[in-house]
């Protein structure tokens, strides 16, 4: 028993420690400081924290490079950013809003037939 214990502790370690794990916990944080700033419901707040931490760990240290170019800054802004996680929060706060926008336009090219 002791055997399992120790295995699931290690486990729960290295999942505490992945760089994914952590990048989803930003990306998280992005979403829930979206859904406070923009004031929603529930529902779509939920939805904004879990996307922003889907995009956040998706995106890994991709995030840093597009942040980096969206900002103008030099390219050895890409390892500082990405160690620190605020990239990922970045993303997490505008990932969700962009793909609503992407998806809205898409479906206003179709005619609108999804709508809720």
């Amino acid at each position: 028993m002791n055997d399992e214990t120790g295995f699931l502790a290690a486990v729960l370690r290295e999942l505490a420690a992945s760089t994914a794990v952590i990048l989803a916990a930003w990306g998280a944080l992005g979403g829930a400081t979206n859904a406070l700033t923009t004031r929603m419901r529930l529902r779509d707040a939920l939805r904004h924290i879990l996307l922003g931490g889907l995009i956040a760990a998706g995106m890994g240290s991709l995030s840093m490079a597009l942040v980096t170019a969206w900002l103008a800054l030099p390219p050895q802004a890409i390892p500082a950013g990405g160690a620190a996680g605020s990239a990922a929060y970045l993303v997490g706060v505008f990932g969700p809003a962009f793909i609503e926008l992407v998806l809205a336009r898409l479906r206003g090219a179709k005619g609108g037939a999804d709508d809720e």
